[in-house]
């Protein structure tokens, strides 16, 4: 005969009672014996937790996000000068460290975000960046992020294969110094903007080519977001020859094979 009878909690004291014996929650047996009602009452929680708090606080979160995605979008140069004055003297005034090159989303999620944790920084970054460039109005960003599997499930939904501007700039960097030169340019005008504390640094040459196959040197940059810019253009024109080359090589190789059974 099944002796095992009511358990319930009560709001006052928190007890479990067994047999009309009061137990405190963390005895073990009790767990053991009531076992679905223990899981029964957990998942209420876990719904009633899922649906109230946890989805309040995400749809908030969403719409922080989605403030930052409109205040990130496309503005004429004019309002955008006045966008980054404003953001500048905002970092300025809370103490962050300002990064004009930066991405105007990074921007601005840092000046909302403050001292968080950069990881998530860089995952919220990551979001409304993949967002922008699949043209998600803000007023539809929560059901976007929601329909991708949320916040995490769209940072992990990146290609295996995916390499940040960042890395892209750094392998291409490191390869440079095996690229072999081709050419040497030097003129008065670029000795005068040549500077010994620049020597063996990276720069940008902005040039005009012209009919005759030269190229006609216009402007000399040194910024660094430019050149990291450079790099990562590098990077992706040394992928596509590569993946050109090995395209000619197994096309070689499939016509071979295909020659061989014929022989």
């Amino acid at each position: 005969m099944n002796t095992l009878i009511n358990i319930e909690e009560t709001d006052t004291t928190n007890n479990v009672v067994l047999n009309d014996t009061p137990v405190t929650a963390g005895d073990k047996s009790c767990v053991a014996i009531a076992a679905t009602k223990f899981l029964t009452r957990m998942e209420t929680k876990r719904i009633t937790w899922e649906q109230g708090v946890y989805r309040t606080s995400n749809l908030d979160l969403y719409s922080v996000l989605a403030d930052c995605l409109l205040f990130s979008g496309e503005l004429t140069v004019a309002e955008s000068k006045q966008r980054s004055a404003a953001l500048e003297a905002f970092f300025k005034e809370r103490g962050y460290r300002y990064k004009k090159d930066s991405h105007i989303i990074a921007r601005v999620v840092r000046a909302v975000f403050g001292n968080i944790d950069r990881r998530r920084i860089s995952t919220y970054v990551l979001v409304l960046r993949q967002a922008q460039r699949s043209k998600v109005e803000a007023t539809q960003l929560a059901q976007w992020i929601e329909s991708g599997g949320g916040i995490q499930e769209i940072k992990l939904s990146r290609s295996a294969t995916f390499v940040s501007p960042t890395a892209k700039a750094a392998i291409a960097k490191s390869d440079f110094v095996n690229l072999p030169v081709l050419a040497i340019a030097k003129s008065e005008q670029l000795t005068q903007l040549a500077d010994a504390g620049f020597l063996g640094e990276e720069c940008v040459f902005i040039a005009e080519q012209l009919a005759d196959g030269s190229f006609a040197i216009r402007a000399l940059v040194r910024k660094e977001g430019a050149v990291n810019a450079a790099f990562a253009a590098l990077y992706s024109d040394i992928k596509s020859q590569q993946i050109s080359a090995k395209t000619e090589v197994d096309a070689a190789n499939d016509a071979d094979g295909a020659i061989a059974k014929q022989a």
